[in-house]
């Protein structure tokens, strides 16, 4: 089975097992974030047009503030990580001073290479959650995965926790 089967396979369980709600509007996630009940984490499938596949997104909300992980379906990695596949999360996590902290997902696992999807986590005050903020969020973490790939790769090699 291919990675983007396991994508595939997925998306179809969070969409029809688990009803995670699919959206394809900046402007349309950013309100159900903002209306979100505080405490409650709420994954969404965020689809904008014209992309190949979709983002995951999690969200919490905290009073004024909401914790945010982008997933980016569209953006797979390989990586040589022979630890516990499970924890490859927490272990690629990188937290900066200030910005997103990028992370991989592991899909698939073959021997000692994983292949993981980047992603990045972040709190934002929930004033600022426009569809045009998180439009701008996720460009600029495309434009910088690479730089962001490499956070996660450096940490994952010099075995930081």
């Amino acid at each position: 089975m291919s990675v983007y089967d396991v994508i595939g396979d997925l998306l179809l369980k969070l969409r029809f097992r688990y009803q995670v709600e699919e959206v394809e509007d900046a402007s349309e996630l950013a309100g159900l974030i903002k209306e979100q009940v505080e405490g409650e984490e709420k994954t969404y499938i965020y689809s904008p047009p014209g992309r190949p596949r979709p983002y995951l997104v999690s969200t919490m909300r905290r009073g004024e503030d909401v914790a945010l992980a982008f997933l980016d379906l569209d953006d797979v990695r390989e990586v040589k990580y022979g630890g516990d596949t499970e924890a490859l999360e927490e272990a690629s996590l990188v937290i900066p001073e200030e910005g997103v902290a990028p992370f991989l997902f592991p899909l698939k696992k073959s021997d000692d290479v994983v292949y993981a999807a980047l992603g990045f986590k972040t709190v934002v005050n929930a004033s600022l959650l426009t569809g045009g903020f998180l439009e701008s969020l996720l460009e600029d973490f495309e434009q910088n995965s690479d730089y962001y790939f490499s956070l996660v790769k450096n940490k994952l090699e010099k075995g930081e926790n």
